[in-house]
């Protein structure tokens, strides 16, 4: 068993971790966008009952904390792509265990589970 120091930054970092990709939707977004959704509009496709407003801070959140890259492409007409970063594409293992957690367990995820 680590000790307790160890424990402790363990214990903070998964705290920090989970803050961030547990945020409404922040997770799917960026799963999304590993998955080659680049648009607003192809991730909004992809995450099906994400609104508009959550969707636009969600993306900013992740451009943020250095998780995606907004990049503008001069037009006419003007496009705008999100893009993974290295340290969001080093994300795509957690996520995938999240997944696969969830689909293993999908008891503890329906409506009213674990109240």
């Amino acid at each position: 068993m680590a000790g307790t120091s160890d424990l402790h930054d363990d214990c903070e970092a998964v705290h920090r971790a989970l803050a961030l990709f547990g945020r409404a939707w922040a997770g799917a977004v960026l799963w999304a966008m590993l998955d080659g959704a680049d648009r607003f509009s192809l991730i909004r496709d992809a995450v099906p009952g994400v609104s508009d407003a959550v969707l636009t801070a969600r993306l900013r959140d992740l451009c943020a904390h250095g998780l995606a890259e907004r990049l503008v492409e001069a037009g006419p007409p003007t496009s705008v792509r999100y893009v993974a970063t290295p340290a969001g594409r080093d994300a795509r293992r957690l996520l995938r265990a999240i997944r696969d957690y969830a689909r293993r367990h999908p008891d503890l995820f329906r409506s009213g589970a674990g109240g």
